[in-house]
Protein backbone atom coordinates (compact mmCIF):
# COMPACT_ATOMS: atom_id res chain seq x y z
CA UNK A 1 0.00 0.00 0.00
CA UNK A 2 2.75 2.61 0.89
CA UNK A 3 4.20 2.08 -2.45
CA UNK A 4 1.33 2.70 -4.34
CA UNK A 5 0.50 5.85 -2.87
CA UNK A 6 3.96 6.67 -3.40
CA UNK A 7 3.34 6.10 -7.39
CA UNK A 8 -0.01 7.85 -7.09
CA UNK A 9 1.36 10.67 -5.95
CA UNK A 10 4.06 11.03 -8.28
CA UNK A 11 2.09 10.50 -11.33
CA UNK A 12 -0.46 12.51 -9.57
CA UNK A 13 1.90 15.47 -9.05
CA UNK A 14 3.57 14.37 -12.57
CA UNK A 15 0.27 15.25 -14.77
CA UNK A 16 -0.71 18.21 -12.54
CA UNK A 17 2.71 19.51 -13.14
CA UNK A 18 2.11 19.10 -16.63
CA UNK A 19 -1.30 19.96 -17.30
CA UNK A 20 -0.44 23.87 -15.56
CA UNK A 21 1.65 24.15 -19.03
CA UNK A 22 -1.09 23.81 -21.34
CA UNK A 23 -3.96 25.17 -19.60
CA UNK A 24 -4.34 28.72 -18.53
CA UNK A 25 -6.27 28.66 -15.19
CA UNK A 26 -5.26 31.14 -12.49
CA UNK A 27 -4.58 29.26 -9.32
CA UNK A 28 -3.35 25.93 -11.14
CA UNK A 29 -0.53 28.06 -12.85
CA UNK A 30 0.03 29.81 -9.37
CA UNK A 31 0.24 26.21 -7.76
CA UNK A 32 2.65 25.33 -10.92
CA UNK A 33 5.05 28.65 -10.50
CA UNK A 34 4.81 29.23 -7.01
CA UNK A 35 3.53 26.19 -4.92
CA UNK A 36 5.29 23.68 -6.30
CA UNK A 37 8.51 25.42 -6.63
CA UNK A 38 8.24 25.94 -2.59
CA UNK A 39 7.44 22.33 -2.13
CA UNK A 40 10.91 21.06 -4.48
CA UNK A 41 13.09 23.49 -2.24
CA UNK A 42 11.36 22.03 0.76
CA UNK A 43 12.52 18.35 -0.43
CA UNK A 44 15.60 19.44 -1.91
CA UNK A 45 16.43 20.17 1.77
CA UNK A 46 15.61 17.33 3.27
CA UNK A 47 17.58 15.27 0.28
CA UNK A 48 20.47 17.13 1.42
CA UNK A 49 20.01 16.06 5.05
CA UNK A 50 19.60 12.78 4.10
CA UNK A 51 22.95 13.06 1.77
CA UNK A 52 24.75 14.31 4.91
CA UNK A 53 23.64 11.29 7.31
CA UNK A 54 24.64 8.70 4.02
CA UNK A 55 27.88 10.49 4.15
CA UNK A 56 28.03 10.26 7.71
CA UNK A 57 27.51 6.55 7.80
CA UNK A 58 30.11 5.92 4.61
CA UNK A 59 32.98 7.56 5.83
CA UNK A 60 32.25 5.74 9.52
CA UNK A 61 31.77 2.53 8.54
CA UNK A 62 35.37 3.20 6.48
CA UNK A 63 36.85 4.51 9.51
CA UNK A 64 35.21 1.34 12.04
CA UNK A 65 36.34 -1.83 9.72
CA UNK A 66 39.69 0.34 8.93
CA UNK A 67 38.86 -0.06 4.84
CA UNK A 68 41.40 1.09 2.24
CA UNK A 69 42.12 4.90 2.39
CA UNK A 70 40.67 5.29 5.30
CA UNK A 71 42.37 7.82 7.27
CA UNK A 72 41.42 9.99 3.87
CA UNK A 73 37.61 9.92 5.65
CA UNK A 74 39.29 11.02 9.24
CA UNK A 75 40.07 14.04 7.09
CA UNK A 76 36.49 14.63 5.33
CA UNK A 77 34.73 13.78 8.84
CA UNK A 78 36.97 16.38 10.31
CA UNK A 79 36.57 18.92 7.80
CA UNK A 80 32.45 18.48 8.30
CA UNK A 81 32.58 18.97 11.64
CA UNK A 82 34.16 21.91 11.39
CA UNK A 83 32.30 23.66 8.76
CA UNK A 84 29.23 22.75 11.14
CA UNK A 85 30.84 24.23 14.14
CA UNK A 86 31.70 27.68 12.26
CA UNK A 87 28.18 27.48 10.91
CA UNK A 88 26.01 27.12 13.64
CA UNK A 89 27.75 26.92 17.18
CA UNK A 90 30.73 29.19 17.04
CA UNK A 91 30.52 33.11 15.12
CA UNK A 92 34.20 34.63 15.17
CA UNK A 93 32.79 37.96 14.48
CA UNK A 94 30.86 40.74 15.69
CA UNK A 95 27.84 40.04 13.50
CA UNK A 96 24.90 37.49 14.67
CA UNK A 97 24.48 33.89 13.39
CA UNK A 98 23.63 33.67 9.79
CA UNK A 99 24.99 37.04 8.56
CA UNK A 100 28.27 35.50 9.42
CA UNK A 101 28.32 33.41 7.18
CA UNK A 102 29.33 35.98 4.38
CA UNK A 103 31.01 38.19 6.89
CA UNK A 104 34.93 38.78 5.69
CA UNK A 105 36.01 38.18 9.59
CA UNK A 106 34.13 35.14 10.80
CA UNK A 107 35.71 32.04 10.92
CA UNK A 108 33.00 29.99 8.54
CA UNK A 109 34.40 32.54 5.80
CA UNK A 110 37.70 32.38 6.88
CA UNK A 111 37.41 28.94 6.08
CA UNK A 112 35.95 28.85 3.28
CA UNK A 113 38.10 31.76 1.63
CA UNK A 114 41.69 30.02 2.84
CA UNK A 115 40.61 26.25 2.39
CA UNK A 116 37.58 25.57 0.55
CA UNK A 117 38.55 28.23 -2.78
CA UNK A 118 42.30 26.97 -2.58
CA UNK A 119 41.04 23.29 -2.58
CA UNK A 120 38.90 23.88 -5.22
CA UNK A 121 41.32 25.40 -7.70
CA UNK A 122 43.78 22.81 -6.81
CA UNK A 123 40.81 20.15 -8.07
CA UNK A 124 39.81 22.11 -11.34
CA UNK A 125 44.46 22.79 -12.17
CA UNK A 126 44.22 18.42 -11.84
CA UNK A 127 41.75 18.74 -14.04
CA UNK A 128 43.61 20.25 -17.08
CA UNK A 129 46.16 17.70 -16.97
CA UNK A 130 42.98 14.68 -17.06
CA UNK A 131 41.98 16.31 -20.41
CA UNK A 132 45.46 16.23 -21.77
CA UNK A 133 45.90 12.64 -20.81
CA UNK A 134 42.35 12.37 -22.43
CA UNK A 135 42.69 14.22 -25.49
CA UNK A 136 46.22 11.87 -26.01
CA UNK A 137 44.03 9.29 -25.96
CA UNK A 138 41.32 10.52 -28.03
CA UNK A 139 44.03 11.50 -30.46
CA UNK A 140 45.35 8.51 -31.72
CA UNK A 141 44.59 7.67 -35.07
CA UNK A 142 42.49 4.48 -35.34
CA UNK A 143 39.89 5.34 -37.64
CA UNK A 144 38.54 7.56 -39.98
CA UNK A 145 36.54 9.48 -37.48
CA UNK A 146 39.76 9.67 -35.04
CA UNK A 147 41.40 11.64 -37.68
CA UNK A 148 38.55 13.95 -38.16
CA UNK A 149 38.54 14.51 -34.05
CA UNK A 150 42.58 14.77 -34.63
CA UNK A 151 42.97 17.00 -37.64
CA UNK A 152 39.67 19.45 -36.15
CA UNK A 153 41.53 19.51 -33.21
CA UNK A 154 44.74 20.82 -34.41
CA UNK A 155 43.11 23.26 -36.30
CA UNK A 156 41.02 24.41 -33.66
CA UNK A 157 44.34 24.74 -31.18
CA UNK A 158 46.67 26.37 -33.89
CA UNK A 159 43.76 28.87 -34.54
CA UNK A 160 42.87 29.81 -30.62
CA UNK A 161 46.52 31.00 -30.23
CA UNK A 162 48.06 33.79 -31.79
CA UNK A 163 50.58 32.09 -34.05
CA UNK A 164 47.33 31.22 -35.98
CA UNK A 165 47.23 34.69 -37.14
CA UNK A 166 50.91 34.67 -38.32
CA UNK A 167 50.58 32.05 -40.58
CA UNK A 168 50.70 32.51 -44.44
CA UNK A 169 47.97 31.70 -47.05
CA UNK A 170 50.36 29.41 -48.87
CA UNK A 171 51.37 27.48 -45.41
CA UNK A 172 47.88 26.83 -44.40
CA UNK A 173 47.45 25.25 -48.19
CA UNK A 174 50.43 23.42 -48.14
CA UNK A 175 49.26 21.67 -44.82
CA UNK A 176 45.64 21.07 -46.52
CA UNK A 177 47.42 19.23 -49.28
CA UNK A 178 49.62 16.92 -46.52
CA UNK A 179 46.11 16.29 -45.06
CA UNK A 180 44.59 15.28 -48.06
CA UNK A 181 47.62 12.99 -48.53
CA UNK A 182 47.46 11.22 -45.83
CA UNK A 183 43.97 10.32 -45.82
CA UNK A 184 44.21 9.06 -49.20
CA UNK A 185 47.81 7.40 -48.67
CA UNK A 186 46.22 3.75 -48.03
CA UNK A 187 45.47 3.84 -51.99
CA UNK A 188 49.09 4.10 -52.70
CA UNK A 189 51.00 0.72 -53.47
CA UNK A 190 54.63 2.52 -53.71
CA UNK A 191 55.31 5.29 -51.10
CA UNK A 192 57.68 6.59 -53.52
CA UNK A 193 55.41 7.72 -55.90
CA UNK A 194 53.52 8.90 -53.48
CA UNK A 195 55.63 11.18 -52.46
CA UNK A 196 57.10 12.78 -55.68
CA UNK A 197 52.91 13.43 -56.23
CA UNK A 198 52.93 15.21 -52.57
CA UNK A 199 56.10 17.30 -53.96
CA UNK A 200 54.75 18.04 -56.96
CA UNK A 201 51.00 19.27 -55.67
CA UNK A 202 52.92 21.39 -52.96
CA UNK A 203 54.55 23.16 -55.99
CA UNK A 204 52.34 23.08 -58.06
CA UNK A 205 48.99 24.07 -56.73
CA UNK A 206 49.79 27.67 -54.88
CA UNK A 207 50.78 29.16 -58.13
CA UNK A 208 47.50 27.87 -59.36
CA UNK A 209 45.69 29.57 -56.12
CA UNK A 210 47.46 32.44 -57.28
CA UNK A 211 46.46 32.38 -60.93
CA UNK A 212 43.11 31.95 -59.84
CA UNK A 213 43.50 35.13 -57.40
CA UNK A 214 41.86 32.59 -54.48
CA UNK A 215 44.88 32.94 -51.99
CA UNK A 216 42.02 35.58 -50.12
CA UNK A 217 39.72 32.66 -49.27
CA UNK A 218 38.84 32.21 -46.03
CA UNK A 219 39.51 28.39 -46.32
CA UNK A 220 43.35 29.52 -45.98
CA UNK A 221 43.14 31.61 -42.72
CA UNK A 222 43.35 28.98 -40.13
CA UNK A 223 41.66 31.30 -37.28
CA UNK A 224 38.53 31.80 -39.94
CA UNK A 225 38.77 27.71 -40.40
CA UNK A 226 38.35 26.93 -36.82
CA UNK A 227 35.66 29.67 -36.08
CA UNK A 228 33.37 27.93 -39.02
CA UNK A 229 34.22 24.55 -37.40
CA UNK A 230 33.23 25.83 -34.13
CA UNK A 231 30.05 27.89 -36.08
CA UNK A 232 28.69 25.01 -37.93
CA UNK A 233 29.88 21.42 -37.15
CA UNK A 234 30.28 21.85 -33.66
CA UNK A 235 27.25 23.44 -33.72
CA UNK A 236 25.14 21.12 -35.26
CA UNK A 237 26.83 18.86 -33.26
CA UNK A 238 25.80 20.36 -29.90
CA UNK A 239 22.16 20.79 -31.11
CA UNK A 240 21.76 17.28 -32.44
CA UNK A 241 23.24 16.33 -28.60
CA UNK A 242 20.52 18.74 -26.90
CA UNK A 243 18.06 17.28 -29.09
CA UNK A 244 18.87 13.53 -28.01
CA UNK A 245 19.19 14.75 -24.37
CA UNK A 246 15.60 16.31 -24.27
CA UNK A 247 13.69 13.58 -26.12
CA UNK A 248 15.05 11.42 -23.55
CA UNK A 249 14.04 13.36 -21.34
CA UNK A 250 10.99 13.71 -22.23
CA UNK A 251 11.10 9.55 -22.18
CA UNK A 252 11.96 9.47 -18.78
CA UNK A 253 9.81 12.14 -17.25
CA UNK A 254 6.70 10.29 -19.33
CA UNK A 255 8.03 6.92 -17.54
CA UNK A 256 7.84 8.43 -14.33
CA UNK A 257 4.55 10.52 -13.90
CA UNK A 258 3.08 7.18 -15.94
CA UNK A 259 4.29 4.65 -12.96
CA UNK A 260 6.40 2.34 -14.87
CA UNK A 261 9.80 3.68 -13.40
CA UNK A 262 10.05 1.79 -10.49
CA UNK A 263 13.94 3.11 -10.02
CA UNK A 264 12.80 6.16 -7.95
CA UNK A 265 11.36 4.04 -5.15
CA UNK A 266 14.37 1.84 -4.88
CA UNK A 267 13.35 -1.01 -6.79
Amino acid sequence: MKRQLAYFLVVFVGFLALAGHFINYLPLNNFIDNDATQWFDIIAGFAAFLGVINLLQLHLNKIVNKKSHWKYSLFTLSGFALMIIFGFIYNGSNVSMGPHLKEEGSAFYWMFENIYLPLGASMFALLAFFVASASYRAFKIRNFEATLLLVSGIFLMIGRVPVGQLIPWWMSLEIYICLIFALIAYRFTDKKIMFYYLIISMTIIPFIILYLNLSNLNIFSIPDFQEWIMNVPATAGSRAIMIGIALGTIAQSYRIITGREKSILGD
